[in-house]
């Protein structure tokens, strides 16, 4: 990497992007590589530019395949943290009632834009799930991104963005059900089955998004930083949404099914009742 005033310059390709872009969005490649040994490096450079291998065959050029346990190493000071195990997926999912999906929309975004340089905004992106029909659309863009991205550097791909969005269309209708069906004292055991079912319903479809999406990201991710790729470590924010989804998620489902006038600020005074002194 060269600097030119407020500008780095690519070694590989040549093209030039604001000094504090982690990466080249043409090539892929890191503007500001550390310093790293030859064979390491040799490494990195061939990942960058090669087309995709898969882990259990042989490249052409002759070198053994790379074992899943150098590939997913686990946090190291030269790693970067992007790979995110689908089984922590799924039980973050579970565990926050579905409300993990804005974090993850967040921390993919966030990914993204050290990758590839661009200008965006992942709190924003994340929060944007929370306007109607507009959440469609952003989460229909964030899984193209990452399917071009595949696409281009020749990474098998599953990801089917219009069958995500449709799959989420899902979790909102019941979502909207759910605001139908009463929530006052006594609930019928029809009632009950009802709120279980969707907030079930809502928790699978969520978790399969996930982790459908994740498991292309980290495939991804494995081939364009090979050994150098780490797990993403868990973080406050993140233990922070998992605890407020399972007490507004999990907890308010709990009060519904035992004891529903709990939820009633008001005091109702009683029909008949004298105030008068």
């Amino acid at each position: 990497m060269t600097t030119s005033g407020d500008a780095s310059v690519c070694q590989r390709c040549g093209s030039t992007h604001a000094a504090e872009h982690r990466f080249c969005g043409v090539c892929g490649a890191e503007l500001h590589p550390a310093e790293a040994p030859p064979a390491v490096a040799n490494e990195i450079d061939r990942l960058a530019g090669a087309p995709y291998v898969p882990e259990r065959e042989a490249p052409a050029s002759g070198r053994a395949p790379m074992a899943s346990d150098q590939a997913y190493s686990g946090p190291q000071d030269d790693a970067f943290p992007y790979y995110i195990p689908p089984g922590r997926i799924i039980a973050l999912t579970v565990l926050s009632s579905g409300l993990y999906v804005f974090y993850w929309m967040f921390a993919t975004w966030r990914q993204y834009r050290e990758h590839t340089g661009e200008i965006a905004f992942p709190v924003m992106h994340a929060l944007s799930l929370l306007v109607p029909i507009y959440q469609f659309f952003r989460l229909h863009a964030h899984m193209r991104v990452y399917q071009e991205l595949m696409e281009q550097r020749g990474v098998p791909t599953t990801l089917s963005p219009a069958r995500i969005v449709l799959i989420y269309f899902g979790v909102v209708l019941l979502g909207m059900v759910s605001f139908i069906l009463p929530a006052e004292e006594p609930l019928t055991t029809t009632q009950q089955a009802a709120y279980i079912a969707i907030n079930v319903g809502q928790v699978t479809l969520l978790s399969w998004i996930l982790w459908q999406a994740q498991t292309n990201i980290n495939r991804f991710w494995q081939h364009r930083l090979g050994i150098r790729l780490g797990w993403m470590p868990l973080s406050f924010a993140e233990i922070a949404v998992v605890a407020v989804g399972l007490i507004l998620g999990w907890g308010m489902l709990v009060i519904i099914l035992i004891d529903p006038s709990l939820l009633n600020v008001g005091v109702e005074v009683p029909a008949g009742t004298n105030t008068a002194p």
